[in-house]
């Protein structure tokens, strides 16, 4: 008998992976770009490709109501820190390897469950401030090996781009209702293309070679793509089935460093990487438990 609860929840799944997948991919043009080319560089023009790409859809289904809201402080803060992740995101792949900088960035959702706790947003429970405090400590597992040098510091802005990353979806659950996620994925993108032309007031921009072109387009495409999976794929579904499925970026992470630069993480790193997605699970459980 077909159950459209469980078919919605499977087609969730589906396009949670699809859109980890795509943030990966992302990442992954973006760090082979920035060996040779500035940050800003790379976020205004990766920016301007998204930019296109999001208002041919999102035009269509934002209304005029919309755009009556933007100015409040919030939707400020929320394209402020979509301005730092990126930031954060692209500088941490210009210093650590693929796999480390995705491992280290999963630490939001464990920051996230502590600020809610902290707060009084949720309760507290035993079992979620264990699971917190074991994801936090495969954090530190991941990124002990490496602290110094290059990719210390690379792993400093990962943890930097996390904090980031939770500070904005804890600001995005405050949003107002009435903005659509369209208009906001659409400020969101339209902000940090901004930053990146800010950014290149203080850098040496350079022409670009084709290949580097066709990295940073293909970024613009799977950013895209992946907000768009992200989206569809929260909607209509149970979240606690759903969510746990963000950790597969891990996976996608570790192939393609693997396949692109022949990155394989030593055993503490892939110990650590394994409890920061057990621990993940385990507190998002435990919170609506």
């Amino acid at each position: 008998m077909h159950n459209p609860e469980v078919s919605a929840n499977y087609r969730g799944m589906a396009l949670m992976t699809i859109a980890m997948a795509c943030y990966v991919v992302n990442d992954t043009f973006v760090k082979l770009s920035t060996h040779s080319v500035p940050a800003g560089q790379v976020l205004a023009l990766r920016g301007m490709g998204a930019t296109l790409i999001i208002s041919a859809i999102a035009l269509r289904s934002v209304r005029r109501e919309d755009w009556a809201i933007v100015w409040r402080p919030i939707v400020a803060l929320r394209c402020g820190l979509e301005i730092t992740t990126a930031t954060f995101s692209v500088a941490a792949l210009s210093l650590a390897p693929l796999g480390l900088v995705t491992a280290v960035t999963m630490m939001a959702p464990l920051m996230v469950g502590v600020s809610v706790v902290a707060m009084g947003w949720e309760p507290f429970r035993r079992r979620r401030v264990a699971a917190l405090l074991s994801g936090f400590a495969g954090v530190l597992l991941v990124i002990g090996p490496v602290a110094g040098g290059e990719v210390g510091w690379g792993a400093a802005l990962s943890v930097l781009c996390a904090a980031s990353l939770a500070a904005r979806d804890l600001v995005t659950r405050h949003l107002p209702q009435e903005i659509s996620s369209a208009a906001m994925a659409l400020l969101a993108t339209a902000s940090v293309t901004l930053a990146g032309f800010a950014m290149g007031l203080t850098e040496d921009w350079r022409p670009l070679s084709g290949l580097e072109v066709g990295l940073l387009l293909a970024a613009a495409v799977f950013t895209a793509l992946g907000n768009y999976a992200l989206i569809a794929g929260c909607r209509g579904v149970d979240l606690s089935v759903v969510t746990p499925f963000r950790y597969t970026n891990i996976l996608w992470a570790l192939l393609l460093g693997y396949l692109v630069w022949e990155e394989v993480p030593g055993a503490i790193a892939i110990a650590g990487i394994c409890l920061i997605a057990v621990s993940g699970i385990a507190s998002m459980r435990a919170g609506r438990s």
